[in-house]
């Protein structure tokens, strides 16, 4: 039944009758007077909210945005990029435009509704809990929830012409032109182009189906059958173009029928080839088949073991992890893929090959990512070699050609290529005379490369990002050519992601890289260290800019048709806005601006100032000015750190107590404070003497403005800015106090910690990663010590606060227990949160709030001189 939906508003309308009333009632009275500024308060933080692009209408004459409230209220609006007109949905979600005629959304309560953009009609259509418009636009699929789970194909105007009940499952064809279904007991599509029509697979079954797959052309489908509740599945593949079923036979296939079953999980999808001749799925050994780690044995930790015991228990022995096999429909033939030995695998070559192999092959190894050697199978002939040894575990350091006839590796700081058809490597990027590793790396182990944009068509050039430009590379090899113009201009271009479903697709353990056609034009994302933007790329004009400016730039979004865009833009002191450009010579102009209130309250200001560390490398930080701020009083100070800071210049903040950190830079300028956000660089083997030098180096670039109360400044960091704040403070007196979220207070405990979130030891982050540290401990004792902060912690004045969540897996919480103990021991100003139920950063919004206030008490104790808070008294 179609309902007429009073609730609908086209708010301008309503707006202009009452600003007229107002007007009318009170203009004398407000004739020459200016509304006073306010400072902002908690009860005002309410009145924020974020905002977040949707949609752009085929043609650019709509778009649809989201305005997202703490108190859960969420807004969805449709709004005329022309006429003055916009509608309202509240609590809507999953809008979409049908052309320029229609817009859909859902609401919890009232289900499906579709608003006609021309008579500004809107109907509602109950239960519905899902939809989807089919590509060409003439039909909406709807899933409902209510009563038995239905599926219904209506025509655009919303009027159901088919409806399946005791809906199951369903999946919609990736051409968006076709929806699989099964109601338990039978199985079937429905074509839906220019006639819709209804086919059905296997009807009557006793056993329900499952695992809807499409093939990605839609000239095949693949699903499960549940065999029994132990488990076992039988599986299917449907030919549509020959209008035939196969059904994998169990027993003569596997030959070990009591071993194994089918079993989908996340890691052995079930999928069709690209040329729709093998299908693969994975295969498990039944749990009674599998030894089994017994908890309550004796545990056997052998120090020449490969992997620990915590990574049995947690990862799982190899026994229990489900194996890839593909099976050959046509030619009624399977081959098991994976293996215990080799039990990771990518797909390449029209999926005709496979590269297997182990990450934990060099084991024990203290990488994140630790070395692996390729293996490649040809499936069709099973031949098998060796194509990589000790080659980087890092996956966007191996990825697949998208014709597959390519693999590509990032060795030696270059980017390689293996032909799989003629069996050769060579150096695809040797005639790039850019470095390809990212030169501002700043941890410990392997450099990362700055990573390839995709292929072009057909595989026939590659295309390679260096720090500031894309290069293409033919296929051969032989020649290389810039096609951006960025390191003149000092602009690094990417592709802008939004604009493309993929940059990369999924292939089981890695990636398929992303397919460009240079035929057409490219929008790319720019920046630099004072602007960001977007620039139109073509072969005939290089690039050129669409926007780019001193703001904060992204959420680019374009028509389908037509040359219409929107996109975001902010910074500290301007709320984020939506910009529409009917085109691409067309100035921009301001469609939607958020959170018009901030007008009313006084704000702060970003500054960025420069400083330089003891080795003369210039660095900059990110200053925020207090609200209102009178440059004849000086302020306090916090100096909130972490790594690089300084990139929150440009990023509005919405005050709030539910920061899951318990810091919010706008809440503390709106009450009196400065707040400095500096860039940390390190030197290997000294991270925490690298914080201090660089976090004194821009705290004195602040003190020397003469703003500040210089004897009131704090500090604060969580995690790794945890540890610095910790390291900090054994080395310097400067600050009146500080706060440590989560933060580690011995490098030597830590480095021999299990992270238990994998069961793999903490020794890879110090060696490897973002500690520093590039030896290990029996390697640099004194490296090691001179870092710690439990090593200086009798050195501490600064009253400290710290934090931590007991279910934390990432820092275990005894690392913030070590650092309390010792501080009692030594009868140092401490006090130390535990939040029994949070991790690694507070979820809960009741701590968030809990921990946003004691913390916001703790530095006005300390640098504002307020009283001082009951929960700091003795016990």
């Amino acid at each position: 039944m179609k309902i007429n939906n009073k609730r609908l508003v086209q708010v301008e309308s309503f707006l202009s009758r009452i600003t007229f009333l107002f007007f009318v009632l009170v203009a004398c009275p407000l004739l020459g007077q200016v509304k006073q500024k306010k400072m902002l308060q908690e009860s005002d933080y309410h009145l924020w909210h974020t905002l977040q692009s949707e949609n752009i209408s085929e043609n650019g004459n709509w778009i649809s945005y989201k305005l997202v409230y703490p108190n859960g209220k969420h807004t969805l609006f449709v709004r005329n990029t022309k006429l003055n007109i916009q509608y309202v949905f509240p609590n809507a979600f999953n809008g979409s435009f049908n052309r320029e005629e229609s817009f859909a959304c859902i609401t919890p309560i009232a289900g499906l509704q579709i608003l006609n953009l021309k008579t500004g009609k809107s109907h509602t259509y109950a239960g519905i809990t899902q939809y989807k418009y089919t590509k060409n636009k003439k039909y909406i699929i709807t899933y409902s929830k209510a009563g038995d789970p239905s599926l219904e194909i209506k025509k655009s105007s919303g009027l159901t012409i088919m409806k399946i009940d005791n809906l199951r499952e369903y999946k919609i064809a990736p051409q968006e032109n076709a929806v699989m279904f099964t109601d338990g007991r039978c199985i079937g599509f429905v074509t839906l182009t220019d006639k819709m029509q209804k086919t059905i697979i296997v009807e009557k079954s006793e056993n329900p189906f499952l695992n809807l797959t499409w093939h990605s052309n839609g000239n095949a489908v693949a699903f499960l059958q549940k065999k029994d509740d132990l488990g076992e599945n039988n599986l299917f593949f449907f030919s549509l173009k020959n209008n035939k079923l196969f059904k994998f036979d169990f027993e003569k296939l596997l030959n070990l029928k009591d071993d194994f079953i089918i079993s989908p999980t996340v890691t052995t999808k079930l999928t069709i080839s690209d040329d729709g001749q093998r299908v693969f799925f994975g295969i498990k050994k039944r749990e009674d088949n599998y030894s089994v780690i017994d908890s309550t044995q004796v545990q056997i930790w052998n120090a020449s073991d490969k992997l620990l015991y915590s990574q049995r228990e947690e990862i799982g022995q190899w026994d229990k992890v489900a194996k890839l096999g593909v099976w050959f429909p046509y030619e009624n033939k399977f081959k098991q893929i994976t293996s215990n030995q080799l039990p990771k695998v990518i797909l390449a070559g029209n999926q005709k090959f496979a590269i297997t192999f182990n990450p934990w092959q060099y084991e024990p190894q203290y990488k994140q990512q630790g070395d692996i050697d390729l293996n490649l199978t040809n499936l069709i002939s099973g031949d098998s070699s060796m194509i990589l040894t000790k080659h980087s575990g890092n996956k966007n350091h191996t990825i697949i050609s998208p014709t597959g006839n390519f693999i590509t590796y990032f060795k030696d700081q270059k980017w390689w290529v293996y032909n799989i058809t003629k069996k050769i490597h060579f150096n695809y990027s040797k005639n790039i005379t850019q470095p390809l590793f990212d030169q501002n790396y700043n941890s410990a182990g392997e450099v990362p490369a700055y990573g390839i944009l995709g292929w072009t068509k057909n595989d026939s050039s590659l295309l390679i990002y260096d720090q500031f430009d894309i290069w293409e590379v033919s296929s051969d090899g032989r020649t290389a050519k810039r096609l951006t113009h960025g390191r003149e201009k000092n602009i690094q271009f990417r592709i802008a992601k939004q604009q493309y479903e993929n940059i990369k697709t999924e292939n089981y353990n890695g990636f398929y890289a992303l397919e460009i056609d240079l035929d057409h034009e490219l929008i790319l994302q720019a920046k630099n260290n004072q602007k960001s933007g977007y620039f139109i790329w073509n072969k005939i004009d290089a690039e050129k800019p669409l926007v780019f400016n001193e703001m904060k730039n992204s959420y680019l979004m374009k028509s389908s048709k037509g040359e219409s865009y929107i996109f975001q833009q902010q910074s500290y002191e301007k709320a984020p806005s939506i910009w529409f450009k009917k085109d691409k010579k067309s100035s921009n102009r301001l469609i939607v601006q958020s959170n018009k209130q901030q007008k009313d309250f006084y704000w702060g200001k970003a500054e960025k100032i420069h400083y330089s560390n003891k080795n003369g490398t210039s660095l900059t930080g990110a200053l925020f000015y207090p609200a209102n701020y009178n440059p004849a009083k000086k302020y306090p100070l916090i100096v909130s750190i972490y790594e690089l800071k300084s990139q929150e210049f440009y990023q509005y903040v919405n005050p709030t107590l539910y920061s899951d950190t318990g810091f919010n830079v706008t809440n503390y300028t709106a009450q009196g404070y400065f707040v400095l956000s500096p860039d940390i660089i390190y030197e290997i083997g000294n991270p925490g003497i690298s914080a201090v030098d660089c976090v004194l180096s821009a705290t004195q670039s602040v003190i020397d403005k003469h703003i500040i109360q210089k004897d009131k400044i704090g500090l604060i960091g969580h995690s790794f800015g945890g540890y610095e704040t910790n390291f900090i403070i054994t080395q310097t007196n400067l600050f009146a106090a500080a706060v440590s979220g989560a933060g580690v207070a011995d490098l030597t405990s830590w480095y021999l910690t299990m992270g238990w979130n994998t069961g793999t030891p903490e020794i890879w982050r110090f060696e490897n990663q973002q500690w520093r540290m590039g030896k290990s401990l029996f390697e640099d004792k004194q490296a090691y010590s001179r870092n710690s902060p439990l090593e200086f912690v009798q050195n501490i004045q600064t009253p400290l606060l710290s934090w931590t969540g007991k279910q934390d897996r990432q820092v275990h919480w005894y690392q913030s227990i070590e650092f309390y103990l010792a501080l009692r021991r030594l009868q140092k100003e401490h006090i130390l949160l535990v939040y029994p139920k949070e991790k690694h950063v507070i979820m809960n919004p009741k701590d968030q709030q809990d921990l946003s206030n004691h913390i916001k008490q703790w530095f006005d104790y300390h640098l504002q001189n307020k009283s001082l808070p009951s929960w700091v008294s003795y016990k």
